[in-house]
């Protein structure tokens, strides 16, 4: 049976209530940008807002109505995956729960290394202080976007769970945490993914967009301090892991936040920690709302923060780790590398990332025909997966990226049309066999 190994269905429960939240703050948004460089902010509003009334239109479907909806374009039954997404940060930074009492403790810091007469403890005491309102600085900014995706991580739960539980056969959703969020729940993060993610469980894989914020190496995920890391859970369970691969995409909007794990540090041209390239951990990024356009803004956090370099740290560390780098570098890059253009990087790197680790795999998601060739599908066949050997051909899988295939023009029943005709046997392959090893074998 046709496996779609990355879709989703974010419905009118999740976004629509969400985009309206965020609708409301445009002009506000707009008032607190700066001028633009490349794309006023009174355009960037408009695209904006143009953004959201397609997506408002676009998801008037349940889940369930998503499935049918695919299946017609498909032709018959097929195995969705749809993966969720927790953005709980994409907008703001981690809310401490006792931020009002660090900032009374600074108070307090302050006003007794003013009574102490050793200069030297005088000064650790106020160093101390300013350390830890730098900190503060970076979580306690951008509230008024709190409440955008509020409920957001429990309703995809609730959507994805009654879904599975009325197509038990043909839907296996992968759950998405933000690790930062570990202290939200008495179990932690991993206490959450154990509880959702498992063969009888709801959801059957995890999904990571550490672009919205955090680093693929963050302590949660990585090395948890002596205790059982996600990562370490996943290996040793087999669970499969999907992680956004691409620079196009989606990303957090803030234009500075504190990273704990390695970033990828361009003047180095390798993975290294935070707090050895920026002050504090705190990563300052140079396109921000209202000075570039978008792609720019999310291809920089794409890259500090999701860089392969980083992912293969983390394989190195956990080798066994069953992980889907998806898209394959994305359409834009997929385009440079197949013209031989030296910054089409990713899906090289990604290449050599599956010829060294076994469990490594891809998907051909998304793959909108960027430079509107008429044969761009067969091209992507003979010249990016016709030449792959035969190891790795066997651990490239097919997906739609539904419904977000349609925000580049591509309809999906014309996108299947053309996999089909241009991969011929092969489609079997990455749409059957290969997504059936990733998915359900442990």
């Amino acid at each position: 049976m046709l496996i779609d190994a990355h879709c989703h269905f974010f419905t009118k429960n999740v976004l629509t209530q969400s985009l309206s939240k965020l609708e409301n703050h445009m002009e506000r948004l707009e008032r607190m940008s700066k001028p633009a460089a490349k794309v006023g902010s009174a355009e960037l509003v408009q695209l904006g807002t143009n953004t959201f009334e397609f997506v408002n239109k676009a998801i008037q479907l349940t889940p369930l109505e998503m499935y049918e909806e695919m299946k017609k374009s498909y032709g018959e039954p097929f195995i969705a995956v749809p993966l969720m997404l927790d953005l709980s940060y994409a907008f703001i930074a981690p809310q401490d729960k006792m931020i009002e009492n660090k900032k009374s403790l600074i108070r307090s810091m302050k006003n007794i290394a003013e009574k102490k007469r050793n200069e030297g403890v005088s000064d650790w005491m106020n160093n101390l202080s300013l350390s830890i309102e730098k900190k503060l600085d970076v979580y306690d900014r951008s509230v008024m976007l709190m409440d955008v995706f509020k409920n957001s991580y429990e309703e995809q739960i609730n959507d994805l769970t009654t879904v599975k539980k009325q197509y038990p056969e043909y839907i296996f959703p992968f759950f998405s945490i933000d690790p930062r969020r570990d202290d939200e729940f008495e179990e932690g993060v991993l206490g959450e993914i154990k509880k959702y993610i498992g063969k009888d469980k709801p959801f059957i894989g995890l999904k990571l967009y550490t672009s919205l914020g955090y680093s693929p190496t963050h302590p949660v995920l990585y090395d948890n301090a002596g205790k059982e890391s996600v990562y370490e859970y996943c290996e040793k369970h087999q669970i499969p892991i999907t992680v956004h691969a691409s620079l196009e995409g989606f990303s957090h909007m803030l234009d500075k936040n504190y990273v704990e794990g390695d970033v990828y540090y361009a003047s180095a041209g390798r993975a290294v920690p935070s707090e050895d390239v920026y002050e504090e951990g705190i990563v300052t990024y140079k396109n921000n709302i209202g000075r570039l356009d978008f792609a720019e803004l999310t291809a920089e956090r794409l890259l500090i923060l999701n860089h392969p370099f980083i992912w293969k740290k983390v394989l190195k560390k956990y080798p066994k780790l069953k992980i889907n780098m998806a898209h394959f570098g994305g359409s834009i890059q997929i385009s440079k590398f197949l013209n031989n253009n030296q910054t089409g990087f990713y899906s090289e790197y990604i290449i050599d990332l599956m010829s060294e680790f076994p469990n490594v795999y891809t998907d051909l998601s998304c793959l909108y025909n960027y430079e509107n060739k008429p044969d761009y599908m067969v091209e992507v066949y003979e010249k990016l997966y016709k030449p792959l050997p035969e190891h790795i051909k066997s651990r490239v899988l097919y997906g739609s990226d539904y419904f977000m295939i349609s925000l580049f023009n591509t309809d999906l029943k014309d996108y299947i049309e053309l996999f089909r005709e241009a991969f011929g046997e092969e489609f079997t392959r990455i749409s059957e066999s290969n997504p059936t090893k990733f998915i359900f074998d442990s």
